[in-house]
């Protein structure tokens, strides 16, 4: 019995000595961690106050429905380490024949640092699709330079024509197929279309049910201006015998960044998820 008892208090001091040394090193990792957050990059400082920023509002419609948007209201933020940010919102109306009628209130923020500017955009969707972020890059002049990111293959480079679409097309309803998450065009999304028949060729025949054309990313360059946009595809078309002969689509937005006035001749590529 004393063995056993003298065992027992042997233990009960190790582990109180243990627990002293876990206290004792408690604050030391306490210091490294504030040391740490301490000589963490410093947040760029805003120079002077928000800008305001506004675009047009824009109204569209044919017999398959009508749209209109308020434009995207606003602030315009510079920093002191040469970045952009943007940050807007827009009010958004829709209705299809069919009975489709409703609204959203879709907002972005775009930030740019040096030639590049990442665009995140939130409630551009009548069925709830999450876009994926898009890209604007400025200073390209071919896709050697651009690798494929990770997680995605690249189809091949294609150069065809591309048409606007969306806002400020008075012949367009201002609202994407469903079969795309029923984004609404008519608006200042980011987003990119091809043929059906481009559609049917990259995801097969049942491209409508293949969830990979949700997360996939359409590249479109103009060589022209040496700009490239990384935009999610928001839509099909244009239509296979349109007589404009385009086989790629692009919103308002990316032909305003892109510089191709409403019809240009671009390369493409798909980058389709793993």
């Amino acid at each position: 019995m004393a063995k056993t008892l003298k065992k027992i208090r042997a233990a009960v001091r190790k582990k109180a000595k243990g627990a002293g040394v876990g206290q004792k090193r408690a604050p030391a990792i306490q210091r490294r961690l504030a040391a740490h957050l301490a000589s963490a990059t410093v947040l760029p400082a805003p120079v002077g106050s928000p800008q305001p920023f506004s675009t047009p509002a824009s109204a569209s419609g044919n017999d398959d429905g009508h749209s209109t948007t308020t434009g995207l209201q606003g602030t315009l933020q510079k920093f002191d380490d040469g970045s952009i940010v943007i940050e807007a919102t827009e009010n958004l109306k829709a209705y299809r024949t069919g009975g489709m009628q409703g609204s959203l209130t879709a907002s972005c923020r775009r930030v740019q640092r040096g030639q590049a500017t990442t665009v995140h955009q939130v409630s551009y969707s009548y069925k709830s699709r999450v876009l994926s972020d898009s890209t604007l890059l400025t200073g390209v002049s071919d896709f050697s330079s651009l690798p494929v990111p990770a997680g995605f293959q690249a189809t091949s480079v294609r150069s065809v024509k591309a048409t606007q679409f969306g806002k400020n097309d008075r012949e367009d309803e201002g609202t994407g197929s469903p079969d795309m998450g029923l984004i609404q065009t008519n608006s200042e999304v980011f987003g990119g279309s091809v043929k059906i028949s481009v559609m049917a060729t990259i995801f097969g025949a049942s491209w409508k049910t293949n969830t990979k054309r949700m997360a996939a990313m359409i590249d479109i360059l103009f060589p022209g201006k040496k700009r490239l946009a990384r935009v999610p595809l928001v839509d099909v078309g244009p239509g296979e015998n349109a007589p404009s002969h385009a086989e790629v689509d692009l919103t308002w937005a990316c032909d305003q960044f892109l510089g191709t006035q409403g019809g240009a001749t671009v390369q493409y590529r798909i980058l389709i998820p793993s």
